[in-house]
């Protein structure tokens, strides 16, 4: 029984065995491997056959351009044998001229010099001077140092002009051996080509201009000797048999002159075409436009058969002249859209196989110009109030074609052949973005459809980064057109804000954006995105001081006001969240961020919390300016405080800023201490407001006090100043300030002997602190202080007071004195302990 299963297991397994193979059978046959290969092996045929006559044509090809090359060699080097020699034999003749006549001036001047001797030594002797006389001997040696002088002078001229003719020998030897360079040899060649191209394109494409005006001549001269059907039939002859002839020449061997007879026939058949409509009114419109799309058809044909870009520009030009005979009928109107779609679709296809830029330019006017005159057409009559129609839809839906048509055209050919982008492509992509928009922004106000001016904002924007992105994944070298289509992308982002909303609202909406795009760009570390988020922000500050600080009173600013702030808080938070807070254009915005904290907490309490307590405090005995000031003056000093204090945005330029808040604030309650709290003074107020007003000056003095002594703080902590002199400057400030609120709050004059008290106690309390801290300083300067209140007391006021008064005012200062006197006897014994405090520039002189 058991071999029995078994052998059922094996037969199981068997049977499971032959069922995969049946399966991997089936497989194989449906894959049709076989015949697979067969094919695969067919193509590899082909494509070696192909690799080898490539590899004939490029061997064939290398050899002539070598034989070539070194034909165009020989011929170079044999005319530049040829000038060297030419120029050789006139430098010769110039030189041996120059030398000839120099020798013959030596000549004639010697000849001369030896006449005038003679004629003197003649002289001499008719005038009976004896020949023994001693003048005669120096006569003749004056005639003998000529001759010297003379002979010298020819033998340097020979030996200077055969060293120069053994120099220039030389030269000319060397310049005959050296070889050409490769920058001779292009310059040659360019000088070739201009040759060339004057004598092949300029003047054939002359000739085909002047035969064009001859006909168009001829039509008119035979005006009265030949019906208008045979001047038509005779242009049509002409174009056709130019035609024939270049075609004929075409088949031989393709060639400027030949490509020349082609593009003349096109350009007459568009003459005649145009001749039968509009002069001899032998076609009516449809026919004329029906053969104007044969012809252009062919054109096109004829210029991707032969690779010719002047055929194709003819076709071009040619394929725009039905332009001329579009009237106001809509109908036709409609025809002309769908036609100047296909010319334009026919460039495309051009763009795509050919890279051809006068093409490209002269059909994006021409489509600019066609454009332009349809839609004038189409919106000659249009009103405001006509509303929104089938017709206008139609309108735009052609300049978006037109668009779409002129942006692929530079994008096409590269992207298929794989080649950059050049300038003149970038140029064109930028003109048909500009002029296109203007076309369709146009169109949109006139039909009525401003409230969508965003909508077509955003679909550019959503085309150029689409193009951005495509160009960054498939053309990834192409950096200028990809920073052409991000930053026309993002303008077009910015843009949606002023075209979909109002002027109001500008600023928001860019905010919205610039905060969007720059924390973004920030957090994720996208350049594109910080620039564009960088100038989208700066759009909306401008927006921001352009249009709603004049308008401050409006009841959205506030909210604007803190939008913008709140902005800004997230993108430093970004920064601080990335560590880039460091870099220097961060430095800046963290510092004009933690300004405007201050400027927008200044427009809080000065704007709208005075605008908020304005109907409460009317009628009120207390100051709203005053309570509203020291609130601002209290929000500096809060301020001025915190900044120092968060580590993570300290350095050195956010400690001078709340080094310059403490100052604005001080100086700022200086100046606010000359005004009341109250309506009035506070010793004519009641008890109860001036008990509130006395604990609002104290509160504010207070607050001021704790900001004067942070800022000394800082400064004895950068050892500007030294430690002992913090005290004297802290109660000092506290001194005039209070000497001022009681002479301003409480009018009491200078004179009066409260203010003597006050300063008398206050010189107490420093000669004390100074005795416990051991500040010399200070204690001197109380001892100074206290005998200024003595001498004030006894100069200004008792004159001012009355006999109690007076008696008091010296039980007051005898008392004080003394207590002055009693700390010195009690402190005596440390005067002059070594161990005393001393300002630091005497203990750094120690």
């Amino acid at each position: 029984m058991l071999e029995v299963n078994n052998l059922k297991g094996i037969l199981a397994r068997h049977k499971e065995m032959v069922s995969d193979l049946e399966k991997e059978i089936s497989s194989i046959e449906a894959t049709d491997l076989l015949g697979e290969n067969q094919k695969l092996e067919a193509e590899i045929s082909q494509l070696k056959e192909f690799f080898n006559r490539e590899k004939a044509d490029n061997q064939r090809l290398s050899e002539e351009n070598k034989n070539l090359r070194n034909a165009v060699y020989e011929q170079l080097y044999n005319e530049k044998i040829q000038i060297l020699n030419s120029t050789n034999k006139k430098l010769e003749v110039y030189f041996k001229s120059n030398i000839e006549g120099e020798l013959n001036r030596l000549t004639y001047f010697e000849m001369t010099e030896k006449k005038r001797i003679d004629e003197m030594a003649g002289i001499l002797q008719a005038n009976r001077v004896n020949l023994q006389d001693e003048i005669y001997p120096r006569i003749y040696e004056l005639r003998k140092l000529l001759e010297e002088r003379v002979r010298a002078a020819r033998e340097e001229i020979l030996r200077n002009s055969k060293a120069l003719n053994e120099s220039r020998a030389a030269g000319f030897q060397k310049l005959q051996q050296e070889r050409l360079t490769e920058e001779e040899i292009k310059g040659r060649i360019k000088q070739n080509n201009i040759e060339s191209f004057i004598g092949l394109n300029i003047i054939n494409k002359l000739g085909i201009f002047l035969l064009i005006i001859g006909i168009i001549a001829a039509s008119q001269f035979t005006y009265f000797r030949l019906p208008d059907i045979l001047k038509s039939i005779f242009t049509f002859v002409i174009g056709l048999v130019m035609l024939m002839a270049g075609e004929f020449f075409n088949r031989k061997k393709t060639n400027i002159f030949s490509i020349g007879l082609t593009s003349g026939g096109i350009a007459i058949l568009y003459v005649g075409l145009a001749l039968s409509y509009f002069n001899f009114n032998l076609l009516s419109m449809f026919p004329a436009l029906g053969l104007t799309v044969l012809v252009t058809a062919g054109a096109f044909v004829l210029s991707q058969r032969y690779g010719s870009q002047t055929i194709s520009c003819f076709a071009i030009i040619g394929g725009y002249l039905p332009i001329l005979s579009i009237e106001g009928d809509k109908n036709i109107v409609y025809g002309a859209m769908v036609y100047f779609v296909l010319l334009n679709l026919l460039a495309l296809v051009i763009s795509v196989n050919k890279r051809w830029l006068v093409t490209a330019y002269m059909g994006f006017w021409l489509n600019v110009i066609g454009s332009i005159y349809i839609l004038a057409i189409m919106f000659g009559g249009h009103t405001g109030n006509a509303g929104f129609s089938a017709d206008d839809l139609i309108s735009i839906a052609y300049i978006v074609l037109a668009f779409i048509i002129y942006t692929l055209i530079p994008v096409a050919g590269a992207y298929r052949y794989k080649l950059s982008f050049r300038t003149s492509d970038i140029v064109l992509l930028a003109k048909n973005t500009v002029i296109s928009s203007i076309l369709l922004y146009t169109v949109f106000y006139i039909t009525g459809l401003e409230d969508f001016t965003g909508a077509l904002a955003v679909t550019f924007a959503v085309v150029y980064i689409a193009m951005g992105r495509f160009s960054e994944s498939f053309m990834e070298k192409e950096r200028k057109a990809r920073a052409l289509f991000y930053i026309t992308g993002l303008t077009f982002v910015a843009l949606i804000i002023p075209f979909q909303f109002d002027k109001t609202w500008f600023s928001l909406g860019w905010l919205i954006e610039g905060t969007a795009l720059l924390t973004y760009g920030i957090i994720r570390n996208v350049k594109g995105f910080k620039r564009a988020g960088t100038v989208i922000t700066f759009l909306c500050l401008a927006a921001f001081i352009l249009f709603d600080i004049p308008n401050y009173h409006s009841l959205l600013f506030v909210y604007k006001y803190l939008a913008v702030t709140a902005g800004s808080l997230v993108i430093l938070s970004a920064l601080i969240y990335k560590n880039e807070i460091s870099a220097g254009s961060a430095k800046v915005y963290k510092y004009i961020t933690l300004i405007n904290i201050w400027f927008f907490s200044l427009y809080l309490l000065g704007v709208e919390l005075k605008d908020y307590l304005y109907k409460p405090l009317m009628g009120s005995d207390f100051s709203l300016d005053y309570l509203i000031n020291s609130a601002m003056i209290l929000a500096g000093f809060i301020i001025a405080y915190l900044i120092p204090k968060i580590n993570i945005i300290k350095d050195k330029v956010t400690e001078v800023i709340s080094s310059v808040l403490y100052l604005i604030g001080v100086a700022s309650l200086f100046i606010l201490s000359f005004f009341s709290p109250v309506a009035g003074s506070l010793s004519n107020a009641s008890r109860g407001t001036c008990i509130l007003g006395t604990v609002e000056i104290a509160v504010i003095s207070l607050l001021s006090l704790l900001a004067v002594r942070e800022f000394i703080m800082k400064l004895v902590a950068k050892r500007k100043i030294g430690i002992e002199l913090y005290p004297l400057i802290i109660s000092l400030y506290f001194i005039v300030i209070l000497t001022q609120n009681l002479i301003m709050q409480f009018n009491l004059g200078f004179n009066n002997a409260l203010i003597s008290v006050v300063y008398l106690v206050t010189a107490l309390s420093w000669i004390i602190f100074g005795f416990i801290k051991k500040y010399v300083l200070i204690r001197r300067f109380g001892l100074g202080f206290c005998i200024m209140a003595v001498a004030k007391l006894f100069v200004i006021d008792l004159s001012f007071l009355t006999q109690g008064y007076r008696i008091v005012s010296y039980f007051i200062f005898g008392l004080t004195l003394l207590a002055i006197s009693f700390v010195y006897q009690y402190f005596s014994r440390k005067i002059n302990f070594v161990g005393e405090v001393m300002p630091d520039e005497k203990k750094n002189d120690t």
